[in-house]
């Protein structure tokens, strides 16, 4: 490439400066694209027009920037990782992993780590993206969102070595809760020590880690895209087509003490389908009910014969709850939408109107919703009790305490200090007390 050899200067960088700061992108670019015509030095032209269309999620045009600027010589670790993050967006993972890599040869900081591991993540590969989190978190172990996600990992992936204290701590509470695997009948008392034992943990190698969780998944190889079809919905009252053949069997709880038990008989529930599951403490204001679970369902079909089974189990197994029943997609589109609430019925050609399928294209098109999956790996989680599972029942027992279900008294005898719910529930107390 011929290199253009007059200088940018401060003076002439400074409205272009003013432009990104202030949001005026395009003006930016025009600017970028006049010094160009005048065959200014094109590293730095290079480098802002990449950084812009960034901004602009205009990931292929960001991508051809920063490739001409590293022709130009421009900075090797700036030029691959923008490179690496523009192929993320497009969902593009191996281009992206490839590009991060190259990058890490020029500058090993937390920055290039951490992107790397989440990298790693999302193509299932957690031994990897758990070996990035430990480097990062070798230059800061205090950093919030490497901690969050080598968490997270545990769920999928059993790693074998113990030199840091999170994997200490996940290794030996992953040992303390197996007593318990394919126990069906779980006491009080068991949960009691299992709690005390775990937080005895968490204080002798690490007592402040925290994790920002209230839910607790049990999954399988399926990606329900549930972010996507609430945002469509949010932004266009519109229930996108997969909503229609969804259903879960909700049941509802009476305090943190039935959630607990139902998590362990989550975690040795067999059933054909290996179906989604979750337990969850309830924060969206609108909706009513603290205490919750779901097994998730593709038809009416097997929600009734999943139904079936579980109402079984309960009884055997002594599993107290307030009330089960089958319940169709999200609760957000019934007040919308009456008729989506009814499931003995295919409502689909009632509801769902002829635009709509456009609507859903134009956002998937726009999101780079179907490039995003393409190389993403979803996993089966292990289903086992680990740090992840002891951190986010610690969050429902704060929930408990925060809407005064006194019943976490009865699993938890340790000091329980309130965190970061108390600020999302603040204005929803009085209703969740009662």
């Amino acid at each position: 490439m011929e290199i253009n050899n007059k200088k940018v200067t401060k003076e002439l960088l400074l409205p272009v400066i003013n432009y990104i700061h202030n949001g005026n992108f395009n003006d930016a670019l025009k600017l970028l694209t006049q010094f160009q015509k005048q065959r200014f030095e094109e590293d730095i032209i290079f480098k802002l027009k990449g950084s812009i269309f960034l901004k602009q999620r205009k990931w292929q045009e960001s991508i051809n920037n920063y490739e001409k600027y590293l022709e130009t010589n421009g900075n090797k670790f700036e030029g691959y990782y923008n490179i690496g993050v523009a192929y993320f967006n497009l969902g593009q993972l191996s281009k992206t992993i490839k590009n991060f890599e190259i990058a890490l040869t020029h500058n090993k900081n937390i920055q290039i780590y951490e992107s790397l591991g989440i990298a790693y993540k999302r193509v299932g590969n957690y031994k990897q993206s758990s070996q990035y989190f430990l480097l990062g978190l070798n230059l800061n172990s205090k950093h919030h969102r490497i901690i969050q996600n080598l968490i997270d990992n545990f769920n999928y992936y059993r790693p074998e070595q113990s030199e840091n204290n999170i994997l200490k701590i996940n290794k030996e509470i992953l040992s303390i809760g197996s007593k318990l695997t394919n126990q069906k009948i779980i006491t009080k008392n068991d949960i009691l020590n299992l709690l005390e034992n775990s937080n005895h943990l968490l204080n002798r190698y690490n007592s402040e880690l925290t994790y920002f969780e209230t839910q607790i998944f049990r999954k399988n190889n399926i990606n329900l895209n549930c972010k996507r079809h609430l945002t469509i919905f949010k932004k266009n009252k519109v229930i996108p087509k997969f909503c229609f053949g969804c259903f879960k069997i909700q049941i509802k709880l009476t305090n943190v003490v039935e959630l607990i038990n139902l998590l362990f008989y989550f975690n040795n529930l067999k059933l054909k389908n290996n179906n989604i599951r979750k337990c969850i403490v309830e924060t969206r204001s609108q909706i009513k009910g603290n205490y919750k679970a779901y097994i998730y369902c593709n038809s009416i079909n097997e929600s009734k014969e999943i139904l079936t089974q579980v109402k079984k189990d309960f009884e055997k197994y002594k599993i107290m709850f307030n009330k089960i029943e089958i319940k169709h997609g999200c609760t957000e589109y019934y007040k919308e939408y009456n008729s989506f609430e009814k499931i003995e019925e295919n409502n689909i050609d009632k509801i769902y109107k002829k635009d709509w399928e456009r609507i859903e294209k134009k956002f998937d098109e726009d999101n780079f919703v179907k490039e995003k999956n393409k190389e993403r790996v979803f996993n089966n989680t292990l289903n086992q009790y680990n740090l992840s599972d002891f951190l986010i029942i610690k969050n429902w027992l704060v929930y408990a305490k925060i809407t005064g279900d006194l019943t976490y008294k009865e699993v938890f005898k340790s000091d329980l200090k309130i965190n970061y719910l108390e600020n999302i529930l603040k204005n929803q107390i009085e209703i969740r007390k009662s």
